[in-house]
């Protein structure tokens, strides 16, 4: 029987969502402390399904070199920054990242495009069906997350490409994506708290959790404006990981014409992409290499510097009367630079609406506090949900019901308005509940004069500018990007 290719992709969305772990086995998994036990087997899996689907290791790192990344912000955008370097310098890119914003063939990119959907119904039937028709016993198939990077190793291997760029999903040490083992290259984003539950409490718990991806002889780099013990951690770990081990210089070493021209999340990160694309060319090249990059940037850098795009980290979008800016900001110091992004963005003699949500077990104070001097006349606290009528099924979550991601805005809301409270300010600020990012616009809407201008301002969830950006595009009178 013919099937529409809609169809067809929509059940393999389908059966992936199905690996999505259940909010209430979570749940039960942190109350007994399993989740660090659990996460202790993601290599040894990971492993394990790769076998089973023929995937070898050892070939793999032969055939492909690779760049590891990760960090607590900014690791995406370092990734799409160093794929956009090696792209512009002629060498054929693989780029696996996460979370996906609109559609799950983001995560998996052959040459800067996410695999078009016949392409992603073939790849991930042949490792669905391989993992699904071997298994040792019932029920004995990856989690979401692996699933997509088994997936993404055989991508990367029928696609004959010359480098991988793979970023971390949690942590490092722990992660699945750590099933590499002769990893060339590797790139320490800024550390923040985040994943507490996992990766430990304090900053210098999660620097040596992070750490954990470097490899005997790589070349690791990492990031400036680490705290003293953080990188202490990070050093020592090189030295029992047999790594070398550099931060990186200032963005204005490079003596770029107009830095101005590049948002600021791009400005954070730059620096560091830009030495591990030198020191994965080198290594590539055979040359023994270990020193700094320091200089002008050759023609080509400079153009892929120009030409990377990563949609919802600072994106401006305009659509009508409406501007929107949007930035996932997971972390203080995300959100600390999300508001001041917004704050000189904005006009101030406009309205100025925040749309705000945070999963995962964050607490929204160390957010929602960095926002608190933006002005906003209203503040709209949303489920990342995209409308009532049902999210598009690469967006759906079983991690939480819809009553938890309701109760979860309610306290978001509490918070915003403690927060307010405690502060002397002179403008007050309407703040309310919606339950889908499409009735969060609604609200707005009707609290707007007809063509009057408005500014708003979308952060903390990926998932929720995700649900935004997906709204934003589907509308036809949506001018594009500034």
């Amino acid at each position: 029987m013919f099937k529409p290719k809609y169809y067809v992709f929509f059940e393999a969305i389908q059966a992936l969502n199905k690996l999505q772990t259940n909010a209430s086995v979570i749940r039960e998994a942190v109350r007994r402390n399993e989740k660090k036990i659990n996460q202790s087997l993601n290599v040894q899996l990971t492993n394990k399904y790769l076998k089973r689907c023929g995937i070898d290791l050892e070939e793999f790192e032969r055939r492909i070199g690779v760049i590891h990344v990760t960090g607590t912000k900014g690791k995406g955008t370092t990734c799409a920054l160093c794929e956009s370097f090696l792209r512009a310098n002629g060498y054929k890119t693989g780029l696996f990242t996460s979370p996906h914003l609109v559609n799950v063939s983001e995560r998996i990119r052959v040459n800067g495009s996410p695999l078009l959907p016949d392409q992603f119904v073939r790849h991930f039937w042949s490792v669905y069906s391989i993992l699904e028709n071997n298994k040792d016993e019932e029920g004995d198939m990856p989690s979401y997350f692996k699933f997509l990077t088994v997936m993404a190793f055989s991508v990367f291997l029928k696609e004959n490409v010359d480098v991988a760029i793979i970023e971390v999903g949690v942590g490092g040490e722990l992660d699945c994506t750590n099933v590499l083992r002769k990893t060339p290259v590797v790139g320490i984003t800024t550390l923040d708290l985040d994943h507490t539950q996992i990766l430990g409490d304090n900053i210098e718990s999660i620097a040596w959790q992070k750490a954990g991806i470097m490899k005997p002889g790589c070349r690791a780099f990492t990031a400036q404006g680490h705290v003293p013990s953080a990188l202490d951690v990070l050093r020592k770990r090189a030295i029992e990981k047999k790594a070398t081990l550099k931060v990186v210089p200032p963005l204005e070493q490079y003596q770029i014409d107009d830095t101005s021209i590049l948002s600021p999340v791009v400005k954070l990160n730059a620096s560091l992409a830009i030495q591990l694309t030198h020191a994965f060319i080198n290594w590539n090249k055979g040359l023994n290499n270990d020193e700094l990059f320091v200089g002008k940037l050759d023609e080509q850098t400079y153009k892929g510097l120009l030409s990377c795009w990563w949609p919802g980290r600072c994106q401006i979008l305009k659509s009508k009367s409406m501007t929107f800016y949007l930035d996932g900001a997971h972390t203080s110091q995300s959100a600390q630079i999300s508001a001041q992004w917004f704050h000189t963005s904005a006009p101030r003699d406009k309205r100025r609406v925040l749309i705000f949500n945070c999963t995962g077990g964050r607490d929204p104070v160390v957010l929602l506090k960095h926002l608190i001097d933006c002005s906003f006349d209203i503040a709209v606290f949303s489920t990342n949900i995209t409308s009532n009528d049902g999210s598009p099924s690469d967006m759906v979550s079983v991690i939480n019901t819809k009553s938890d991601m309701l109760i979860k805005c309610d306290q978001n809301r509490i918070v915003w308005q403690q927060l307010l409270e405690s502060m002397d300010l002179s403008k007050t600020c309407e703040s309310k509940i919606a339950d889908s990012v499409t009735h969060a616009l609604e609200i707005i809407q009707e609290n707007l004069a007809q063509n009057e201008e408005c500014h708003i301002l979308i952060t903390g969830s990926l998932h929720l500018v995700g649900s935004a950006l997906a709204i934003i595009n589907d509308r036809e009178e949506t001018n594009g990007y500034i």
